[in-house]
């Protein structure tokens, strides 16, 4: 999950310390305190809570696992492609990112490939010949022709192996059109391949019909719900060592309501109350911490 303090303070990785930028200069809740002890050390934590290193655990709510069993049910049955849907900053990305680096071997699939890759920017032929050289280690160039033999050659024998290839893209609300159309070509083909694009829910539009068409599957990633954002809140301060709460009930409410549950959105206003806390060395985050960091944020940030 993405999130960015840059117009807000410096922290930089275990190392980190307060330093309040000009502006926060004149703000009660950002003033330094003079500590040597990171902002997480405060709080008891054994490690930054919130990060976008791809390996850290994946927060497995009700939503995710939702939408994990479904491209679970996709692979294992061989199906061709689904759509996943979600507003920006639900965890579209983090969850293909999961799904690429634990692929779902089944009894059905015991051998899988996963691709993931994102389709934003990217020109005719290109889509094939990344695809070629993360099958087959093949460096075609611009040469569409010897890409797409390469492929056909590439599923000819994979489908003879009973090897599935799970290809996850991202992106795809911000795909060309001759980006869409290698993808078309590549489902026009019955490869043993299923195909997983994610699209930013209101900008579904942009997606060519005939992709939509095609899909067996939708899969929706909601915002989480009140109690999903109270679990993520609790399951990452458990997982880094701290069985009390930090969070109040009023203070995950008042997160919930300024976030609609928008995982990103969340872990924006969170990691900064965690900062202020400690700066104001509070003993947890209460209601009126969250409406001060609130204030501090963009209005992007918050709902």
């Amino acid at each position: 999950m993405k999130h960015c303090f840059n117009d807000c303070i410096k922290v930089s990785g275990s190392n980190a310390r307060f330093k309040t930028k000009k502006h926060f200069r004149n703000s009660q809740l950002f003033q330094p305190w003079g500590s040597n002890v990171t902002y997480w050390r405060y709080w008891k934590l054994n490690a930054s809570p919130f990060t976008s290193d791809p390996s850290q655990p994946l927060f497995r709510g009700a939503t995710v696992e939702e939408a994990l069993a479904r491209i679970e049910f996709l692979i294992s049955n061989r199906r061709q492609v689904a759509s996943l849907l979600g507003f920006s900053g639900v965890g579209k990305t983090t969850l293909l990112q999961y799904c690429a680096s634990n692929p779902p071997i089944s009894r059905e699939v015991p051998c899988l490939q996963v691709v993931r890759t994102s389709i934003f920017g990217l020109r005719e032929g290109d889509l094939l010949s990344e695809l070629a050289m993360r099958l087959c280690g093949s460096r075609c160039g611009n040469d569409q022709r010897v890409a797409w033999q390469t492929l056909r050659d590439y599923f000819r024998a994979a489908s003879s192996e009973g090897v599935q290839t799970a290809l996850l893209i991202d992106d795809t609300e911000s795909a060309s059109a001759a980006g869409e159309a290698d993808l078309i070509r590549l489902l026009s083909v019955p490869f043993p391949l299923t195909v997983i694009f994610a699209v930013e829910t209101p900008m579904a539009s942009a997606v060519s019909r005939s992709l939509f068409d095609r899909c067996e599957l939708q899969i929706e990633l909601p915002g989480w719900d009140y109690s999903q954002t109270a679990e993520f809140l609790g399951w990452t301060s458990h997982r880094l060592g701290r069985q009390e709460p930090i969070f109040t009930d009023t203070a995950v409410l008042r997160i919930q309501e300024l976030t609609q549950g928008i995982a990103r959105r969340v872990i924006q206003i969170a990691d900064l109350a965690l900062v202020a806390g400690a700066v104001q060395q509070a003993q947890y985050i209460d209601h009126d911490c969250i409406e001060q960091v609130a204030f501090e944020l963009p209005r992007t940030a918050v709902a």
